[in-house]
């Protein structure tokens, strides 16, 4: 490699260094972002070096051999099936250069590279592993508020029994999920609880019918101690995932139904799985149906949703589609998942599982993005991949408010 790209590479390498660290200026995320967006090379790269936790272990392989030693098993291991020569041989450099970098920043020197089987300092290991900010930490977040008006922070409790109402404990599992559980088969208690979840949170609770419910970030559920009617209710906004357990009327042997009263809409159960979201800020909310049949009143109109259909409901108009299941229950299995997805329905639903707010730039134009990435993920890995794959705008991060910007900056 010749002075000028061992030069441009150090000089890339340093930015990363300093994304990594989260203390990259506006100018360098202006330069590291063009650099990214060069060609796809340089996009898959990034990414490569942005995973803390396999930089950690190259960083000890780079250690553990000589440089040319070093060199040859980080190329097998990065680009397993390409030939070698220059355009690989490149890439492997901005790697070492920028690993390096990192040895140096957790207090090595460079010379270190050079000595063979050398155990790599814990310090290195911790800024190589640690979890950048923008990813949600503790997830298992929310706030249970009782039927006397008290309130349990349920992240800051210890597992086992929470409180007793009437004939109903309430516990929290050593999984993290809320239990509503009947003492004996007469429960005297006609109590409201409510669950809720803040951005960047998210919790799962099973009814005392057997009921379970994966509540999504920025969400409320408001439901009784114990199910007392000839139906069940509860009241709901936000996103949720149901999965609910059959029930009877003890009287008529009759099944009893589960109401789910939503968006000046009942969506009533037949014995189903299910996901609502109805997020006040997209204006409209979404039934989508995973199994058995569901039924949703509004308006004085009713419809019948099968498997694999949704119902979408904005302003006086109700729409039924097929759905993508999968995109549709992403969050609940640790995913984001856009399937040619509004700018702004996306925006939404970083913002509420980062707890960011977002503003727009004037000129920021109509997008659709398509694409799938963990719900772990940096919150910069994130919009570099919106960036990439969508080509029309570009974010800036200050004060946890994302900046959309049109075009490139």
């Amino acid at each position: 490699m010749n002075e000028q790209l061992m030069e441009k590479a150090s000089h890339i390498a340093s930015l990363i260094l300093a994304d990594l660290q989260d203390s990259l200026s506006t100018e360098g995320r202006q330069e590291l972002n063009a650099w990214i967006q060069e060609n796809n090379d340089n996009y898959i790269l990034y990414e490569e070096l942005m995973d803390e936790e396999k930089l950690g272990n190259d960083l000890y392989e780079l250690h553990s051999y000589d440089p040319n030693q070093a060199y040859e098993r980080l190329a097998q291991r990065l680009f397993p099936h390409a030939a070698t020569g220059k355009k690989v041989y490149f890439r492997i450099w901005w790697y070492m250069v920028a690993a390096a970098l990192l040895l140096v920043a957790g207090g090595i020197t460079y010379v270190a590279l050079n000595k063979a089987e050398k155990p790599i300092p814990k310090s290195v290991i911790v800024l190589a592993k640690q979890k950048s900010p923008g990813i949600p930490a503790d997830t298992k977040k929310a706030v249970l508020i009782l039927a006397d008006g008290s309130t349990v922070s349920l992240n800051e409790m210890n597992n086992g029994n929470i409180a007793q109402q009437g004939n109903v404990i309430i516990l929290k599992e050593q999984n993290g999920q809320l239990k509503y559980k009947l003492t004996n088969s007469i429960a005297n208690t006609n109590g409201f609880n409510t669950l809720r979840t803040p951005r960047g949170g998210e919790y799962k609770v099973t009814l005392d019918d057997g009921t379970r419910i994966w509540l999504n970030s920025a969400s409320t559920l408001q439901f009784p101690v114990h199910f007392n009617g000839n139906d069940r209710r509860v009241i709901f906004t936000g996103e949720a995932y149901f999965e609910v357990a059959s029930a009877l009327i003890p009287q008529t042997g009759n099944k009893r139904s589960f109401i789910v009263s939503v968006d000046n809409m009942e969506v009533q159960a037949i014995g189903t799985s299910f996901n609502i979201t109805a997020y006040k800020e997209d204006n409209r909310s979404q039934t989508t149906v995973v199994e058995g049949l569901v039924k949703v009143d509004r308006n004085n109109r009713s419809s019948l949703l099968a498997p694999g259909k949704k119902l979408i409901a904005a302003d006086s108009t109700v729409t039924i589609e097929d759905a993508d299941v999968k995109q549709e229950i992403a969050w609940k299995n640790g995913e984001f998942v856009f399937r040619n997805t509004s700018l702004k329905i996306v925006m939404n639903e970083l913002a509420r599982w980062y707890d960011m707010d977002v503003v727009y730039d004037a000129g920021v134009p109509s997008l659709h993005f398509s694409g799938e990435v963990e719900r772990e993920s940096d919150i910069r890995k994130v919009l570099n991949m919106l960036e990439y794959t969508g080509g029309g705008v570009t974010f800036t991060i200050v004060n946890r408010i994302i900046t959309v910007h049109p075009g490139k900056k």
